[in-house]
């Protein structure tokens, strides 16, 4: 079998330390906040001050409030590293045409579409697009709040509204009418869902980086033994594709 190989850019270079990036966001600033807020939290609720109760109150929902943020900050950086690795391709594979500047104004979809012109690849064949896509509706979901993306969300990810209201249906003489999906204030995102979105970016960059390797011409003997070992240990190996792809 042969390896996918695209046409290496300095645009892959550049990215090379984003796994990194988004793994001390999580570990350095988002995990030590939430901590401390749930250490302010449990400090209030052991009190003796009168009106500790609202005031544990005000620290639960600014908890909550910072999880949105940090949902929303996730996301933010996954599509800024994104966007501006494609910029960089499209500035180096297309330097004639307007395709940087489509690229800044591109949507989520049309990214999608970017990532195949320009590096020959369906964004969707990486084993992380699932949560990479999951994580474009939480980003909106904590952006806008209820909306399409919301009813999206909760369609893929209800373990993120742990507590439903109770929707008592309506009987009609073919059908029970569906209840309307839970409202987005009450979404509650755990520090594992935060995680589990930042292994995908992570895992997103460092498959670019292996077909970066991958695409490298005339090898080094110690990256040649590296790609060795991972294609051993890999558990995605894209493959060359008809040159009409």
């Amino acid at each position: 079998m042969i390896p996918f190989r695209w046409k290496n850019c300095f645009a892959d270079v550049m990215t090379s330390k984003h796994d990194l990036t988004i793994q001390s966001y999580l570990d350095d600033v988002i995990v030590p906040a939430l901590a401390t807020l749930d250490a302010k939290v449990a400090e209030l609720s052991a009190s003796d001050w009168p009106g500790h109760e609202f005031a544990q109150a005000d620290m639960k929902a600014m908890k909550s409030e910072a999880i949105l943020a940090f949902g929303l900050s996730i996301q933010s950086i996954w599509e800024r590293q994104l966007r501006v690795y494609l910029r960089g391709c499209a500035n180096e594979l297309r330097p004639e045409d307007p395709t940087a500047g489509q690229v800044d104004k591109a949507n989520w979809r049309d990214l999608q579409k970017w990532f195949r012109k320009l590096r020959s690849i369906e964004l969707n064949e990486f084993p992380s697009f699932a949560l990479l896509d999951t994580l474009q509706h939480l980003g909106n979901v904590c952006r806008h709040g209820d909306g399409g993306s919301a009813v999206e969300l909760h369609r893929r990810r209800p373990d993120l509204w742990p507590v439903s209201p109770l929707v008592r249906p309506i009987l009609c003489e073919r059908q029970i009418e569906p209840a309307a999906p839970p409202l987005a204030g009450s979404m509650e995102i755990p520090v594992t869902a935060l995680s589990e979105f930042v292994a995908a970016i992570a895992a997103f960059w460092r498959d670019v980086e292996y077909i970066y390797n991958e695409s490298i011409e005339r090898k080094h003997e110690s990256l040649e033994a590296h790609l060795v070992k991972q294609r051993a240990e890999r558990t995605w190996l894209p493959q060359a594709r008809d040159a009409a792809f």
